[in-house]
This record gives C-alpha cells, sequence and structure tokens, in this order.
C-alpha cells in the first residue's frame, strides 16, 4: 500500500441488498458533489454457493481443507455454482433488471462469472450489457485448489459472452506452487489497483461480481466513508449471493 499512498477517497450514498434479498436503505452519505467524470455508481456482488462450499458443510460436520494434500488432482480447482448457488443469483434478478449498467467486471473465477450473468442475465442476453472479466477481481489465491481459476481458453468456451481480452496469463498468475496462501497485504495492494482500475475506466455505472476476500478488502483497506453508519454496514463480510449499491466519488487526498 506504500506505493499507492494517493489511492483516493471515496464517499457513497448506498442502498444495501441483505444475503435475504430484502432491501434496506442506509443514511444518505454522500458529502461532496463529484465532477461528471468521476461520478460512478458500482453494484458489487459476492458469488453464490458453490460445490467447494457444499463439500465444506457436509464433510462428516468437518472442514475440508482443499489443499494439494487433499486435493492432488485438482478436482475442486475453480468450482461452478451449485443449483442452491444458482437459485441465490437468480433471486438477484428483480433488483438487476431495474438497473442500468454500462458494464459488467467479473473475477475470472467460475463461480463469479456465474452470478453475475445469471443475475444480470436480462441485460447480457439483450445485448445491452458488455462483460469484462479483470484478474485483479481474483478470489485470494494459493494453496486451496478451489481457489486456482481455470486455463483462459476453457473459461472463453465456457463464457463465449465474456471479454477476456485482458488476462494475459493463461493459467493462475496468483497460484505459485500451490504452497502459499496470498497474504491479507498483498490483497490489500490488489484490491487497490482493482479500484484504481475501476476508477480509470469510461463508464460511469458498474456492475462487480466478486469474492469475499477481494470485496472485503476493498471496502475495508481502500475505501473511506462520511458516516458512521456506512463504515459499519458496508465493512462487513460480504454474504454470498448478497449484492451491495454503493455511489463512489473519487477523490485525491494528497491535494
Amino acid at each position: 500500500m506504500a506505493e499507492q499512498p494517493c489511492v483516493g477517497r471515496q464517499d457513497r450514498a448506498v442502498s444495501v441488498q441483505s444475503p435475504h434479498c430484502t432491501n434496506y436503505t442506509l443514511a444518505h452519505a454522500h458529502t461532496r458533489t463529484p465532477t461528471p467524470r468521476l461520478h460512478t455508481h458500482t453494484h458489487t456482488q459476492q458469488h453464490s454457493r458453490t460445490t467447494r462450499d457444499f463439500r465444506r458443510t457436509h464433510a462428516g460436520g468437518g472442514v475440508v481443507a482443499d489443499t494439494l494434500e487433499t486435493d492432488p488432482d485438482f478436482k475442486l480447482i475453480d468450482p461452478k455454482l451449485t443449483p442452491l448457488g444458482e437459485s441465490e443469483a437468480v433471486a438477484l434478478r428483480p433488483r438487476a433488471n431495474k438497473l442500468s449498467p454500462e458494464v459488467m467486471v467479473v473475477s475470472p473465477m467460475r463461480r463469479a462469472t456465474q452470478t453475475g450473468l445469471l443475475a444480470f442475465d436480462q441485460h447480457v442476453v439483450a445485448g445491452r450489457l458488455s462483460v469484462v472479466a479483470c484478474e485483479l477481481a481474483h478470489e485470494i489465491s494459493g494453496k486451496h485448489t478451489c481457489d486456482k481459476r481455470l486455463p483462459v481458453a476453457t473459461l472463453k468456451a465456457t463464457f463465449p459472452m465474456v471479454d477476456y481480452d485482458g488476462i494475459v496469463s493463461e493459467d493462475d498468475p496468483f497460484w505459485g506452487d500451490g504452497m502459499r496462501r496470498e497474504t491479507w497485504d498483498e490483497l490489500a495492494a490488489r484490491a487497490a489497483d482493482f479500484t484504481l482500475w475501476l476508477r480509470d475506466r469510461k463508464e460511469q455505472h458498474i456492475v462487480v461480481a466478486g469474492h469475499s476476500a477481494l470485496l472485503a478488502a476493498v471496502f475495508n483497506g481502500v475505501m473511506t466513508y462520511s458516516t458512521d453508519a456506512d463504515s459499519k454496514n458496508l465493512r462487513a463480510w460480504f454474504q454470498t449471493g448478497e449484492m451491495r449499491t454503493v455511489e463512489v466519488v473519487w477523490e485525491d487526498p494528497c491535494q
């Protein structure tokens, strides 16, 4: 984070979606008038339930550590959504259908991509919403085989509607030898880079389909808040299938 001292300040006027898809509204937190170029609405999603979640829940009442030792054949690599996970994503459609996003940015991990595509299906099918994969939105990586993404060629064949041109590495660049977990400091630095990448896009109304750890790093390690209510609610851990809507105001704290 030391190399990015001017990541920027973000204030937000927010409505948040609960894990059960019940809307509730937070206090208006926008305290400054942004220029049009910097006025961005972002809808952030945590992916829905996956086969990995099912295994962790139903492994004899215990937790299965999906590492190279317990999953040497990568049977749990980049898991897809379960039927329950798909239903959680579909449950977001009534809210998603009322929105008019210009682009949806997805993690290259299958579970996040699936969640975004299912939730915003009406927009994507109608050709109104472009979908772009961004490696910076990858879940915290290393050691757990479920957090290693599939090769880009496989992802392109699976999701032909997604633009993978910005993914430069065919294989997961964060996996390494699979023996080391990405640290929270490293994830926070990546979250800052991802936030800057979003800032520099031309679109002003953006959907992000990502992961709980990555989104926690964004909402806790990058953003600042104008009210205690916003800080408490938005810093909370994302639940599966949860979507939050935030208005981001970009400011340079070095000026």
